[in-house]
C-alpha cells in the first residue's frame, strides 16, 4: 500500500499535466506503462478542464515538499497518523501566537500581471470550531513594509474533519517582487496542533482541488500497474 500511494502522487502530478493540461502523449521514457487509453479516457472525463498547474503538494513523497515553520518553536514532520488523501499529512505543533505554522514561499513560482487559485485542505481535533486561515505574506518593490493578504479564513473550522480554504490571488503587472509567501495560521488559537494536506496552485481563476474519491478513482484504475 505505501508503494501505491507513493507512486500515485507523482501520477496525479504526470497525468494531471500530460492528459488533462496539454493533452499530449508522455514521451518514451524506457519504462512500459501498462495503461489503456481507455482507463485514461475513463478517469480523465471525470476531471474538469483546468488551467497549468504551478504547484501541488501531497507529502506522499515522504517530505515536506517545500514546507518549512512559520515562527520560531514551531515544528512540522511528515506523519501518516493522519491525511487527506493517500497515507501522508504535514503536522504542525509548537505554535506560540496566531499567526504561526506552516509556510511556503512562492516568490519565484508566481508572476506578476497573473491571478491564481489556491486550495489547501486542513484539520484540527479541537473539540471547538477554530478560525484557521491562509494568508498570503508579501512585499512588492512598490510596498513601504510587509503586507499581509487573506486568501481564505474560515473562523467556525469544526474539528475532526478535513476543510478546504480555497481563494484566488492576483499579483499586480510590473511589480517586483521581493517576498511572496502562502503560510496558514489560526487566529483564535495561538496553541492549537494541526494537519495540512493537499495544496494546489492553478493559473487563472478556474480553481481545481484533490479529493479522496479523485485520488482513489486514479488508485482502482493503477493498483495492477503500481503494485
Amino acid at each position: 500500500m505505501f508503494k501505491l500511494y507513493k507512486k500515485l502522487s507523482y501520477l496525479l502530478l504526470v497525468l494531471f499535466l500530460i492528459f488533462v493540461v496539454s493533452g499530449c502523449a508522455p514521451k518514451e521514457t524506457g519504462m512500459p506503462i501498462a495503461v489503456s487509453q481507455e482507463a485514461v479516457k475513463e478517469v480523465t472525463k471525470e476531471v474538469p478542464n483546468i488551467p497549468n498547474a504551478v504547484l501541488i503538494t501531497t507529502f506522499e513523497s515522504g517530505k515536506e515538499e517545500g514546507w518549512t515553520p512559520n515562527g520560531e518553536g514551531v515544528s512540522i514532520a511528515v506523519v501518516d497518523k493522519d491525511a487527506h488523501t493517500g497515507k501522508y499529512s504535514l503536522y504542525i505543533t509548537g505554535r506560540k501566537v496566531g499567526w504561526n505554522g506552516a509556510q511556503i514561499q512562492l516568490k519565484d513560482l508566481l508572476k506578476p500581471g497573473k491571478t491564481y487559485s489556491i486550495s489547501l485542505w486542513v484539520k484540527h481535533n479541537s473539540e471547538l470550531p477554530q478560525h484557521i486561515g491562509i494568508t498570503m505574506r508579501r512585499r512588492y518593490d512598490s510596498d513601504s513594509s510587509t503586507q499581509y493578504d487573506w486568501i481564505s479564513h474560515n473562523q467556525e473550522t469544526p474539528g475532526g474533519k478535513w476543510i478546504e480554504l480555497s481563494g484566488t490571488y492576483q499579483i499586480p503587472a510590473g511589480v517586483n517582487i521581493l517576498d511572496l509567501a502562502l503560510y496558514v495560521e489560526v487566529p483564535s488559537n495561538s496553541t492549537l496542533d494541526l494537519y495540512i494536506d493537499d495544496l494546489v496552485i492553478v493559473e487563472g481563476k478556474q480553481s481545481f482541488r484533490i479529493t479522496p474519491e479523485l485520488f482513489n478513482l486514479f488508485a482502482s484504475y493503477f493498483k495492477d500497474y503500481l503494485n
